[in-house]
């Protein structure tokens, strides 16, 4: 009898504490990315994430630093300028730092492996948060989309009842642009439309991705300005000398 009890104690204790663990995991995911953009077109980008160890062992922290060196530190047009996993109050502390003379080297700024590269861990976790960037040009305006499936990560970590883990668990976005959007799907936008912010929950894309949308006037360069100014009064001159010519003759 005293077994029986002390069975059915020990099995209540244990499901108590995988709760409690569960609780943990899911109150303490958390990433941060900030982007500036600059208005001759160059970029600087600064992404914090949080996550506890039990989810996130030192291997896997250390595979994901050696992937963001390996992939990112070689890219062409981008500068590395923080690769840090540190452990902090039981969570791996993940920064990350880079800037580019060049917005849309970010776009690619990952390689596609063939179907028949098995990725690592870390490669896995960098590909997932970074996603897909892609921009495009429409006249005078430009026009930034990013996709970032967390699924397969999720998958992998949380398994099938991931959603129901990951409480208040977000991820925030915040783009900071030198002249106003023209449109966005932002949560927020403030600064007199030149900061875009959107805060996501991951329990609501477990199966959805995160979608980043925005299109913004391109800038036009004071040398643009100067050299059809330079243009024009070339062209004014060159018609007077030619009108000159003719009442000589």
């Amino acid at each position: 009898m005293h077994m029986i009890t002390l069975f059915s104690l020990t099995k209540a204790f244990l499901k108590v504490s995988l709760c409690a663990a569960l609780l943990l995991l899911a109150s303490c995911i958390d990433g941060e990315e900030e982007i500036v953009i600059g208005a001759d077109g160059s970029a600087w980008v600064k992404a914090v994430y949080r996550v506890p160890s039990l989810l996130l062992s030192a291997g896997d922290a250390e595979s994901l630093r050696s992937s963001i060196e390996t992939e990112l530190g070689a890219a062409k047009d981008l500068r590395l300028l923080t690769n840090t996993v540190e452990k902090e109050n039981g969570k791996r502390v993940i920064v990350l730092e880079l800037e580019t003379d060049d917005l849309v080297a970010l776009e690619g700024c990952l390689p596609q492996h063939g179907s028949d590269y098995e990725p690592g861990i870390g490669d896995k976790i960098l590909h997932a948060i970074v996603g897909r960037i892609s921009f495009s040009l429409n006249g005078l305006s430009a026009s930034l989309r990013r996709e970032i499936d967390l699924k397969p990560l999720l998958d992998e970590y949380l398994g099938s009842r991931g959603a129901s883990t990951l409480g208040d668990s977000e991820f925030r976005y915040t783009i900071h642009l030198p002249y106003p959007v023209e449109g966005s799907n932002a949560h927020e936008v403030s600064d007199d439309g030149k900061t875009l912010s959107w805060t996501h929950k991951l329990a609501d894309h477990r199966n959805a991705p995160i979608e980043l949308l925005m299109t913004t006037s391109i800038p036009i360069p004071w040398w643009v300005y100067a050299v059809l100014i330079s243009l024009i009064v070339a062209l004014v001159w060159a018609i007077r000398m030619r009108v000159k010519r003719s009442r000589a003759r």
